[in-house]
């Protein structure tokens, strides 16, 4: 925090249709005080830390606004001799966001998401014993224990976007790789940790690596899932006992292996989104756009912020649940962006930017198609 200038590049507003855009996809659709910019951010926690301020619940409102997107940090500059950002304006929110939960001022919505996630093991409410529901006429062997490849589904693939669920088993059992799925899957814990019930989010960690522990490989097709085993599961247990994979890098492997070849052709005029959790956290960018790539006539556009500087679909660090109007108008910038290079379809490889960004199509009414890459890749599978 004391390494930041103030010098306003994190909030900074230029003009996307001449190449270059606005850092903060929350700024333009709030009420436009210092307190939305990142640096505001920086400094009320500064201030915190030195007893100048108190947690509120105003503030503790305020700070619901923030899709955790990792681009003010991309943007900032300031990073170690690795390439990582020095200062990361959304751990920082997050950790005021834990102490929020700490000090008893949790906002409702992330009470709801909480109390969901222990009372049903999903952010959804849904009832677990219903969790693989999607998967009842597709045979898959489901194990108690982890072994060998391992997919890990998630709760969004699980609850509301079961297509993709359905889209990678029937990928993997059409090359004949046999995989499990756990029968006592739980939340991988990432809208907890970004929402900041770390102790909850902890115990949904400590029951996935006990339940997988045995397994060689574990996949999985939600981003989200994919960030939390990587870089927040390390920090509850140290290493991993097993390698972990997203979809986009375990189907670019098998192309590699000459184990996958894409035959059937897909016309189509795409662009593909970056979720924020693989791509600036994890920085995969390359895997899904091998992918696509690979497909017999598609026809690949790339949009003016992509990669490193993707626009955020809205969709995750707790927005949609607590400021959904706030989701859909990002969600809306981004249909904006695809439409500007005359993509006929949006792809992306999560769950969550999926989601959102369909409500937005559908509240604008865009004739945009919206796909998870998983989709596209079993039609050219011809399955």
């Amino acid at each position: 925090m004391l390494r930041c200038t103030r010098c306003g590049t994190c909030g900074a507003k230029y003009d996307y249709f001449t190449g270059v855009f606005r850092v903060c996809p929350i700024v333009d659709h709030s009420p436009g005080f210092e307190v939305y910019y990142p640096r505001g951010r920086i400094s009320i926690a500064t201030e915190i830390l030195e007893g100048n301020l108190t947690y509120s619940e105003g503030l503790a409102k305020v700070l619901t606004a923030c899709s955790t997107c990792m681009n003010c940090a991309q943007q900032c500059g300031s990073t170690d001799t690795k390439g990582d950002p020095l200062i990361n304006t959304p751990r920082i929110i997050e950790a005021m966001r834990a102490d929020i939960v700490n000090l008893g001022l949790t906002p409702e919505p992330y009470m709801t998401l909480s109390s969901r996630t222990e009372k049903n093991y999903n952010p959804y409410g849904e009832v677990h014993e219903k969790r693989a529901q999607w998967a009842e006429k597709l045979d898959i062997g489901f194990r108690d224990r982890g072994s060998g490849l391992m997919y890990f589904v998630g709760c969004t693939s699980s609850y509301r976007r079961d297509e993709i669920a359905t889209d990678t088993v029937k990928i993997l059992k059409k090359l004949n790789i046999p995989f499990g799925i756990l029968k006592d899957e739980w939340c991988c814990g990432s809208p907890l940790w970004r929402t900041g019930a770390r102790k909850l989010a902890e115990k949904m960690a400590r029951h996935n690596i006990e339940a997988l522990k045995d397994a060689k490989t574990v996949i999985t097709s939600c981003a989200g899932c994919a960030r939390a085993f990587l870089k927040d599961y390390p920090e509850v247990v140290g290493g991993l006992p097993f390698e972990v994979l997203h979809i986009t890098e375990f189907l670019e492997s098998l192309m590699d292996e000459g184990k996958l070849t894409l035959k059937e052709p897909v016309a189509k005029k795409v662009t593909y989104h970056d979720p924020c959790h693989i791509g600036r956290e994890l920085m995969m960018y390359d895997p899904p756009r091998n992918v696509m790539n690979a497909i017999p006539d598609i026809e690949f556009v790339e949009m003016k912020s992509t990669r490193e500087n993707a626009w955020c679909c809205g969709g995750g660090g707790g927005l949609k649940i607590s400021n959904p109007n706030m989701a859909i108008n990002v969600a809306t910038d981004r249909l904006g962006h695809a439409k500007e290079v005359g993509a006929e379809a949006i792809v992306s490889s999560c769950p969550f930017c999926k989601t959102n960004l369909l409500d937005a199509i559908k509240k604008t009414g865009s004739n945009l198609e919206m796909h998870d890459i998983t989709e596209l890749v079993a039609l050219s599978m011809g399955i």
